[in-house]
């Protein structure tokens, strides 16, 4: 494989399109089989086994508690060793932990494979895409985190429908085989194929302009803030909550939205376009909203979403229409940028590139944290109500308090010192090393 300075392959690809690529299809059959599609289970599992839906709900805990106890372990490993091999091993045991499902009868079960699905989750879609993007590309990086988490979203939107006709015909226990083998497949392959930096292959990262210093290229170095210094921070604690809100609005209507569409009168069938409506849009909305970060900025953005999540959240409220369903959808899809896109800019916008892994990852914390008891929390509302819209309109409040999240952040910025690999002071600029 010829590989020269730019790190173009063949003389015409770059590698970070390699790592693009790969990434893609990480997201796809991580995130969105295994992670978005996994509420299409819910019905069919509680009308056989009799469970409760706020007990099929502790899935989730499980999973985020998983992912909260981990993903801090995780940053430090996919920071220390070789990526390749982190990801290799992560994924054998998030795919065995979706096929064990086919055999489980006791909601314990689902609980403990919720935890290793959130714990080898941590270092297969959670961290990886956005450290490896990051590393990788230096021009039009929002577009590329977009269409890299986009893939999440056409994955769910093609497999909600499959996983849906899957377990009307064989049964939801295949259903759950087809997705961990599936995943295996695919993702196992692409883990061989990831390197953490353009450094690993000795070249540059995509769109580097190189500074010349004496008749020489001057290599790009790292920078941002210490990761003590980080976790001391107000703005770090303004994130955390905001990717803990970002988490609860995800967790707690999407988990349910198959359940809330049929609780107002819709069929199970319904229901699925439903799911594959907000995919759909999702794909568009990581698309635009990584394109518009790089128009107008993060934080702009981030605070356009959730205006319009909030608008979203409220026609699921108001409407019963079919259509006015559909484009709540829409509206509240948004909602998979905000952790996907939004969260790994923010985190670069504010703290740099130098100690990003493991900021991302103890501010992932907080995404288990309030994820954990979301999907209970909404699914325990109805179990007592027979109605999810208290819990709706809770969600709505939660969006209004993540806008001052981000804008308290951003005023408490410059109180943070970003230096070099060498750890002199500089200037708050984002420079990715080669």
């Amino acid at each position: 494989m010829a590989l020269v300075r730019d790190g173009r392959l063949f003389g015409t690809i770059h590698y970070a399109f390699v790592i693009m690529v790969c990434c893609c299809f990480v997201q796809a059959f991580g995130m969105g089989l295994i992670l978005n599609c996994g509420s299409l289970f819910y019905v069919p599992v509680c009308e056989d086994l009799g469970f409760l839906r706020s007990e099929i709900s502790t899935y989730m805990t499980g999973y985020f508690i998983g992912t909260t106890l981990v993903t801090p372990l995780a940053g430090k490993l996919l920071s220390k060793y070789d990526t390749r091999v982190v990801m290799s091993v992560a994924i054998v045991v998030l795919s065995g932990a979706v096929v064990a499902m086919s055999t489980y009868t006791e909601i314990w079960q689902w609980q403990v494979s919720g935890f290793l699905v959130g714990a080898a989750g941590a270092g297969i879609f959670v961290l990886p895409s956005a450290s490896l993007i990051g590393n990788w590309f230096i021009k039009r990086r929002g577009f590329v985190y977009g269409i890299v988490m986009a893939c999440s979203g056409i994955s769910a939107t093609v497999f909600s429908m499959v996983i849906s006709s899957l377990i009307q015909t064989a049964g939801w226990r295949s259903a759950y085989v087809f997705v961990g083998v599936a995943s295996l497949v695919v993702i196992l392959p692409c883990s061989l194929l990831m390197r953490k930096k353009p450094t690993d292959l000795g070249i540059a990262p995509y769109g580097y302009q190189a500074e010349v210093q004496d008749g020489k290229e001057k290599l790009p170095v790292m920078r941002g803030v210490a990761v003590k210094v980080a976790v001391a921070s107000l703005a770090f604690w303004c994130l955390f909550v905001f990717a803990g809100i970002a988490s609860f609005i995800h967790g707690g209507i999407e988990q349910h939205m198959p359940g809330y569409i049929q609780s107002i009168g819709f069929t199970a069938s319904f229901a699925a376009i439903i799911v594959s409506a907000e995919s759909a849009e999702s794909v568009v909305d990581k698309l635009v909203m990584g394109w518009l970060n790089d128009k107008i900025g993060v934080r702009k953005t981030t605070i356009i979403e959730l205006v319009l999540i909030f608008v979203g959240i409220a026609g699921f409220i108001v409407f019963k229409n079919p259509v006015f369903l559909i484009l709540s959808t829409f509206l509240f899809g948004i909602q998979d940028s905000l952790m996907s896109v939004s969260l790994p800019l923010l985190i670069r916008d504010l703290f740099g590139s130098k100690n990003y892994t493991q900021i991302h990852a103890w501010i992932r914390t907080g995404v288990g944290l309030f994820g954990s008891f979301s999907g209970v929390l909404v699914g325990a509302v109805y179990d007592s109500t027979g109605t999810f819209v208290p819990a709706f309109a809770g969600l709505m409040g939660t969006c209004v308090l993540a806008i001052g999240c981000v804008a308290l952040a951003y005023r408490s910025r410059k109180k943070l010192v970003w230096t070099a690999d060498d750890g002199t002071p500089c200037e708050h600029r984002d420079i990715v090393q080669a």
